[in-house]
């Protein structure tokens, strides 16, 4: 087995990370909005970009696991793009690979803090709406004042919102 056809899956794989970064990007404003609607929209693409990235990482896998037989070596389980540089002895396919290599590095590691970015702005947007919601929801009974606990009464106040006395 060649190793261009790892090459090959190895840029389809570069543009579709690519993808997914600028994916990413369009997040995060979307998620600063708040414009729930576009943010679906953008999270069917990703799911999509994703699905076809498991399907090109599999295929990497199978492709590495063929080579690594071609020339030999029949226990190999890891993966590494650099454990088959370390096996070609062509100067121009080891080249072609560490460059690959760096570039799907420098993708992935973009790819990880824009959506570690996003996971936060999410978080965010998440404890607003639960502040929201406890404003909205706040016990009209409850005192704004501090009371001594000894002070109330047992049994004297109500936690639901519903009259239930029919």
């Amino acid at each position: 087995m060649s190793v261009e056809i790892i090459v090959e899956t190895l840029d389809k794989q570069a543009q579709l990370y690519a993808l997914l970064l600028e994916t990413a990007k369009l997040k995060t404003p979307v998620l600063v909005k708040n414009d729930v609607e576009q943010l679906n929209a953008i999270i069917q693409k990703e799911r999509k970009l994703l699905a076809e990235a498991e399907k090109l990482e599999q295929q990497r896998m199978q492709y590495s696991h063929s080579y690594f037989q071609s020339i030999g070596v029949i226990r190999y389980k890891g993966g590494k793009i650099i454990d088959i540089i370390r096996t070609i002895t062509s100067p121009q396919e080891k080249e072609e690979l560490t460059r690959i290599r760096g570039k799907l590095i420098d993708l992935l590691d973009e790819l990880q803090k824009i959506n570690k970015l996003n996971q936060e702005l999410t978080v965010q947007s998440l404890e607003f709406i639960d502040y929201s919601i406890d404003l909205v929801i706040e016990d009209p009974n409850e005192a704004v004042t501090y009371q001594h606990p000894m002070n109330t009464g047992y049994g004297n106040q109500r936690n639901g919102y519903f009259d239930t006395r029919g």
